[in-house]
């Protein structure tokens, strides 16, 4: 079983020793690292790769460790430097603080000390990529959420269209034409109502142009596998379950289980599900995620061992608007319901407050777009 993968520093000093000493001493502990003589080397080698910490000592010929903390910096704002120095100079420690060290360090260091500050930026380092990434993915839901909610907007408009002006319209239409087949309609009358004929007939034309807008939205099903949907939405949970001490498990099936799906819509489903096992999460607790087939059904469940629910609230979860300061469900589970009632399938809710809860979808494999 191989080691674990703790980061990757970039050590830079003039004196070999040291170099080989810290570099022996991190890869010990999981790092890997990346050594370089002087600063201008070290400025050249951050730019080529990609590193979690760097570790500097300050008094070098040419460029001090002062100044390639400077230059990093104007690289990369938020990479860590730790400084090091055999002077206990606390002018040097100041400056270098105000500049933006992460942590400075006097020679000779003990091991640990090395280590501990090592591990701390390395942490650092991977929570400021967290963020970044994690705003990245949730940028792009958050767009998609917004281009549903576009999308059901203008469904309800071709519904209300439908409903509100057709169906009078027709009356309109239908009245007109049979006074045109009374003799006794003067010439300026009939002209008069073949022209509100006409504008019926215009009515009809928008109100088809909008349930145009429908079957394009219906369009977008295609069949698509489920374990690649769950994969994406994993790839952001992942983050937040890795920072919050949660243990995260997934047993998808070996096979595709492909279903005739809105693939952002469930995208957005199976994430509300899972941001709320999270949040109901107590550090080290578990999260469990299976998918299989069940005859002509996909099955996913989504389980924790978290705080559960109670009965009370079980029974309104799926009502809009519900919410607990505990779980937060809001608008999020009646939307879930609802995007699942789309496509045909079924959610249930199991818990138990102390042991758990698990969220069941059962999506038919096969379905018409029609239906």
């Amino acid at each position: 079983m191989g080691q674990k993968y703790y980061g990757s520093a970039l050590i830079v000093d003039d004196d070999p020793q040291v170099l080989e000493s810290a570099s022996l001493l991190l890869n010990e502990f999981g790092y890997s690292t990346i050594t370089c003589g002087n600063s201008l080397e070290a400025v050249s080698r951050f730019q080529e790769v990609a590193v979690d910490v760097v570790l500097t000592d300050i008094m070098m010929p040419g460029l001090s460790g002062i100044n390639l903390l400077e230059e990093i910096r104007a690289v990369d704002p938020e990479m860590p430097v730790i400084l090091m120095t055999g002077y206990a100079d606390l002018d040097k420690a100041i400056e270098a603080i105000k500049k933006g060290a992460f942590d400075f360090i006097i020679k000779p260091y003990k091991p640990e000390q090395l280590t501990n500050s090592i591990e701390r930026a390395a942490k650092y380092s991977r929570l400021i990529r967290m963020e970044k990434d994690y705003k990245y993915i949730l940028e792009d839901l958050n767009e998609t959420l917004e281009t549903l909610v576009a999308e059901r907007t203008m469904g309800l408009m071709a519904l209300t269209l439908a409903d509100r002006v057709r169906n009078p319209a027709t009356v309109i239409s239908w009245t007109c034409k049979r006074l045109l087949e009374k003799e006794e309609v003067s010439g300026h009358l009939k002209q008069s109502l073949r022209e509100i004929i006409g504008e019926t007939e215009k009515l009809e034309s928008i109100v088809q142009d909008f349930q145009g807008l429908l079957k394009n939205r219906q369009s977008m099903y295609c069949y698509e596998d489920i374990n690649t949907i769950l994969s994406t939405v994993l790839s952001v949970i992942d983050k937040e379950t890795s920072h919050k001490g949660v243990t995260l498990e997934a047993k998808l099936a070996g096979e595709p289980l492909k279903i005739n799906m809105h693939k952002n819509l469930v995208r957005v489903a199976i994430f509300h599900v899972m941001r709320n096992a999270v949040e109901a999460m107590p550090e080290g607790g578990k999260i469990s995620i299976r998918t299989g087939r069940e005859n002509d059904y996909v099955a996913l469940t989504i389980s924790d061992n978290g705080k559960g629910i109670s009965p009370d609230d079980l029974e309104k979860i799926f009502d809009p608007f519900f919410s607990t300061k505990e779980h937060r469900f809001g608008m999020g589970l009646p939307l879930v319901k609802q995007i699942i009632s789309e496509h045909a399938g079924e959610i249930t809710v199991k818990s138990e407050e102390g042991k758990g809860t698990e969220v069941r979808m059962v999506f038919p494999s096969r379905w018409s777009e029609g239906k």
